[in-house]
């Protein structure tokens, strides 16, 4: 067997050490525990009428993701069009049928679907169906799920009530959050879920 140059030993050895030594030092700077939740369990956040459970925050893993369920009413809509700056999506569809709006296309996704929506990418989502559907929806950096809380807290200090208030309330926080909404592309399945002008 070959011997390795000596100046290639020492990298070799100065890379496993300053590899060993900033693990050490990660892991003194914030311990991770194991965690272990089932669906439609926990304190949910109320957002527009809807629950959404949160399992996993930024701040539960290293790598900030987080995951969060979310119970879709039937004939409902989940999500206008929006784009966000700053994360990327998965969603699986659990149960129900949802349809996704992806760029301009209109995707409709049965259990079992993954979607992966990636930072940049104008897309929605709602429940055009009689029955509810259930989500999993995994984003990347977790800090985005801060949203549906900000909303529900802007809900009830402003006593907004009309879905015109609500709308604009959902808009200045996502706003924040870099995330740009776009009504002017609803497709008309979409449309049709909206509630009339108060």
């Amino acid at each position: 067997m070959p011997k390795l140059p000596t100046f290639l030993v020492m990298i070799l050895l100065f890379l496993s050490v300053g590899s060993a030594c900033a693990h050490e030092h990660k892991s003194k700077e914030k311990q991770y525990t194991p965690a272990f939740s089932k669906l439609g369990e926990g304190k949910p956040v109320m957002y527009t009428g809807r629950p959404i459970y949160h399992h996993v925050s930024a701040e539960d893993l290293p790598s900030e993701v987080g995951l969060f369920e979310e119970i879709l009413p039937a004939k409902s809509l989940g999500a206008p069009p929006h784009t966000h700056t700053n994360e990327d999506e998965i969603f699986v569809v659990l149960q129900g049928t949802v349809h996704f709006l992806n760029g301009n296309e209109e995707v409709v996704a049965q259990p079992g679907t993954v979607a992966s929506l990636p930072r940049n990418n104008q897309h929605g989502f709602w429940n055009p169906y009689d029955e509810p559907a259930q989500l999993l929806v995994f984003v990347a950096p977790g800090h985005f799920q801060e949203f549906f809380g900000a909303v529900e807290k802007a809900v009830a200090e402003s006593g907004a009530n009309s879905p015109q208030e609500i709308g604009a309330i959902i808009g200045r926080e996502a706003a924040k959050k870099g995330v740009m909404i776009d009504m002017s592309a609803l497709p008309p399945s979409a449309l049709a879920l909206l509630p009339p002008p108060q």
